[in-house]
């Protein structure tokens, strides 16, 4: 998995996997533009991000996540 970037709870974020960092717990976003909240598991407020251009490398806007493009 490449490398992410760490992300609090209350920050604005994009489309992306969000990993907590104490228990693991992921939640993916396919939506532009969200708070981030609390783990819903462990309430911790940190994250490793993996934004969607991560995933896939032709994803580049909250429109392609919505709708891909083909492969």
């Amino acid at each position: 998995m490449p490398e992410g970037i760490e992300k609090k709870a209350g920050e604005t974020v994009g489309p992306g996997k969000y990993i907590c960092l104490d228990c693991g717990h992921e939640e993916v976003l396919d939506k532009s533009e969200q708070d981030l909240r609390k783990c819903p598991k462990c309430a911790c407020e940190e994250y490793q991000c993996v934004p969607m251009t991560h995933i896939r490398p032709d994803i580049k806007s909250p429109e392609d996540v919505a709708n891909p493009p083909k492969r």
